[in-house]
């Protein structure tokens, strides 16, 4: 009868000879996998900022709002609707689309986490003006620089 030895297994090779990995690189496995889910839970595209054509204090000579001051800066915007009532939000992005000679922006914030959006046309004729794309016919001039 003539047996077989058993081939010897390598210090580095588990029972049936599979390569074994060791500790530190599981350790360094796991890192990788916590990291990369970290960054996928938190990673937010960046915020785009209104450009500068729109930023700044309006108002319009419209009677009926004529107390109303809508403002933008780099980060917020804000409706003033009169008798001291104050709106701001947080803006989180800013798109644009072209318009004929206009521009369509439309700025998506947020009002104590409640999402929100406003979209307006700006012609930069005659020193500028915008009218929200709800009331076409009311006429906001910029009135301060921000």
């Amino acid at each position: 009868m003539t047996h077989t030895p058993k081939p010897i297994a390598k210090p580095d090779a588990g029972p049936n000879g599979e390569p074994r990995i060791s500790l530190e690189w599981r350790m360094a496995g796991i890192v990788v996998i916590v990291v990369a889910t970290l960054l996928a839970l938190t990673w937010r595209t960046p915020r785009k900022a209104p450009p500068g054509e729109i930023l700044g204090e309006w108002q319009t000579t419209d009677p009926q709002y004529a107390d109303r001051i809508f403002e933008i800066d780099g980060v917020c915007i804000s409706f003033t609707t009169g008798e001291g009532t104050i709106s701001v939000g947080f803006i989180r992005d800013v798109n644009s689309a072209p318009a004929g000679d206009s521009t369509l922006y439309t700025v998506s914030y947020t009002v104590d986490g409640v999402p929100n959006v406003v979209s307006f046309f700006y012609n930069p004729n005659n020193g500028g003006k915008l009218w929200f794309k709800n009331q076409t016919a009311v006429i906001w001039k910029k009135t301060a620089e921000i």
